[in-house]
C-alpha cells in the first residue's frame, strides 16, 4: 500500500516546543492528520560534524524522520543560499541577495542528503510531497538516484517574475531541477503564471495548455492551490474557556480598540511602513492615541544574518521612538512582544483583538489573516486589514485591502476599520469565514495530492467571484 511522504525544512514534532505561533508547521500538521505517513525535515539542531542519519519517532499514524544540520550546512544551506539568495529573490528584494558559490554547493549537498533518505525509505508506490524554497533541487537528485515516484512540490512563498531570476547565477540549473517535479503548486494565480513562464522560457519547454509543460520525455503540471486553515477547529480553540496567559494587558478595555499583528521581523512584512503609518495617523487624529493601540508580536529571526540583525535593531528603535513621541498617552501606542506564544494562546489573542493588520510588502499567502478570521466570535467579529501584496488578498476581498507603500492608504484603512459599524463587520466576516470553509486545509491537501496522482486534466481551484461577493453586502471601499 502506498503512503504519503512529506518533506519540509522544519517539522512539528509530536512533543513540540511550547512556543509555536502557527505558520507552515501547523498547517502541515493539520494536513497530515487523518491520512498519516512520514514527515521528514530538519530538527532545528546544529551539530559540529555532518550527520546523515535520521532520528525516527512514531506517533499515532505519523512517522517523524528528522536530522540535525552541521554548522557548515546551517550557514551555507539555511542562512546562505536559502535565506540569503532565494528568500530575497522571491520577495523581489534583489538588493539583499548575496550569492556565494560555496553556499550554493552546500545547498545542493543538503538537498542530495534528503533525497538519499527519501530513496532509502520510499517504496515505488509512495507519493512524495516536497515543501518550500529550501528544497528546490530534491526531485533532481531523486531522479538521479533512479526514483520514479510521483513527486510534487509546493512553494509557500511568492514566485518571482522571470527577469528577476537572472540576478541569481545558477537560475538555469534551478529551472532544470524544478522541471523534475511532476506537479508544481503555487499560492496565487500570479505565482502560477510566473512559474509557468519561467520554466517555459528558460528551458524551451512546450506548452500544452495554461497548466502543462513538457519536454521530449515528461510533463510538468503547474497549478494554483491557495493554502487554507482548519476554520472550525480554530474557532473552537479560540472559544475554549481555559485560562491562558496573554502577553498584553487591558484586552477587554471597552475604551480601547486593539489592533493585533503577528510577524517575523523580516523586510517582507512591512513593519517599518506600519510604524510610519501610525505616526501619521496619530498626528492627524490626536485623540486616537488613547483609543487605539497596536499589539505587535514580532518574532526575531535569523539574527546571525547581518541584514536581519540590522532590521531587528532598527525596528526596536523605531518602536521606542514612536512610543516616546506619544508618551502622554495612557498606555504605549505600539505595544510589542518579541516572544512567540503557543498556538492556542494566539487564537485567544486573535479573538480578543478588534482589528488584525497584515501589512506585508510581499507574501505568499499569510496564514495570520486566515487564522484571525477563523478565531473570531461569530456574533461580534473583528475587522481584517490586509495588504494587497499578500497572497491572501486574492481570496479574501472582503477584508479592507491596503497598500503598505502608501501612507494615506494605510491611514484610511485604519480609520475605516476603527469606525466600521457592527453590521458591516458581521457581513464581511460571514463571507470571509465562508471562504475559509470553501477551501480549507484538508481540501488543499486533497486537491494537491489528487492532482499529483491523477493523469489527464487536473482539478483547478478557481477563486470565488469577487464582484458578486461585493454586491452581496453592498460595500463601498
Amino acid at each position: 500500500m502506498s503512503k504519503l511522504i512529506v518533506l519540509s525544512n522544519r517539522v512539528s514534532l509530536p512533543h513540540p516546543d511550547s512556543q509555536q505561533a502557527g505558520g507552515l508547521a501547523v498547517a502541515l500538521e493539520d494536513a497530515l492528520n487523518g491520512v498519516g505517513g512520514i514527515w521528514m525535515g530538519w530538527n532545528g539542531e546544529q551539530s559540529t560534524e555532518k550527520q546523515d542519519t535520521f532520528d525516527i519517532i512514531h506517533e499515532k499514524n505519523v512517522e517523524y524522520h528528522t536530522c540535525a544540520l552541521s554548522e557548515a550546512e546551517y550557514q551555507g544551506y539555511y542562512c546562505g543560499f536559502a535565506n540569503g539568495v532565494l528568500w530575497p529573490l522571491m520577495h523581489e528584494q534583489k538588493k539583499y541577495i548575496e550569492f556565494k558559490a560555496h553556499e550554493y554547493q552546500i545547498y545542493q549537498d543538503v538537498n542530495l542528503k534528503f533525497a538519499q533518505h527519501l530513496n532509502k525509505i520510499a517504496s515505488s508506490e509512495d507519493v512524495i510531497w516536497i515543501h518550500d524554497y529550501h528544497f528546490l533541487s530534491v526531485a533532481h537528485y531523486c531522479r538521479q538516484l533512479g526514483m520514479k515516484n510521483r513527486i510534487g512540490f509546493f512553494l509557500h512563498i511568492p514566485f518571482p517574475e522571470r527577469t528577476q531570476w537572472k540576478s541569481v547565477k545558477p537560475y538555469q540549473e534551478l529551472a532544470q531541477h524544478l522541471a523534475q517535479y511532476d506537479l508544481l503548486g503555487l499560492q496565487t494565480d500570479y505565482d502560477q503564471t510566473y512559474c509557468f513562464d519561467f520554466l517555459r522560457q528558460t528551458l524551451g519547454l512546450k506548452a500544452h495548455d495554461a497548466n502543462t509543460l513538457s519536454d521530449q520525455t515528461r510533463q510538468i503540471k503547474i497549478n494554483c492551490y491557495p493554502i487554507g486553515v482548519h476554520p472550525t477547529a480554530l474557532q473552537k480553540r479560540a472559544a475554549d474557556s481555559i485560562d491562558v496567559a496573554l502577553p498584553f494587558s487591558d484586552l477587554n478595555n471597552p475604551n480601547i480598540q486593539n489592533i493585533i499583528s503577528v510577524d517575523r521581523i523580516d523586510y517582507s512584512k512591512g513593519l517599518l511602513e506600519k510604524i510610519t503609518a501610525f505616526d501619521a495617523f496619530y498626528k492627524h487624529y490626536p485623540d486616537m492615541k488613547n483609543q487605539v493601540r497596536q499589539l505587535q508580536i514580532a518574532c526575531p529571526c535569523r539574527l546571525d544574518v547581518d541584514t536581519y540583525r540590522s532590521l531587528y535593531d532598527t525596528f526596536k528603535a523605531k518602536v521606542d521612538q514612536l512610543n516616546q513621541k506619544y508618551a502622554e498617552s495612557e498606555s504605549p501606542v505600539f505595544s510589542c512582544s518579541f516572544e512567540a506564544i503557543a498556538h492556542h494562546e494566539l487564537m485567544h489573542l486573535y479573538r480578543h483583538a478588534d482589528i488584525c493588520w497584515v501589512n506585508s510588502i510581499r507574501d505568499g499567502m499569510n496564514l495570520v489573516a486566515k487564522e484571525y478570521i477563523a478565531a473570531q466570535d461569530p456574533i461580534d467579529p473583528g475587522v481584517l486589514i490586509l495588504s494587497k501584496y499578500a497572497g491572501a488578498a486574492e481570496h479574501m476581498p472582503e477584508a479592507i485591502i491596503v497598500d503598505p507603500f502608501n501612507v494615506k492608504s494605510m491611514m484610511k484603512a485604519l480609520n475605516q476599520a476603527i469606525h466600521m459599524p457592527p453590521s458591516e463587520r458581521l457581513a464581511r466576516y460571514k463571507l470571509l469565514f465562508q471562504g475559509l470553509k470553501d477551501f480549507d486545509i484538508i481540501q488543499w491537501r486533497n486537491h494537491f495530492i489528487g492532482d499529483l496522482n491523477r493523469s489527464g486534466q487536473s482539478v483547478i481551484y478557481l477563486p470565488r467571484n469577487k464582484a458578486a461577493r461585493y454586491d452581496a453586502i453592498n460595500l463601498s471601499i
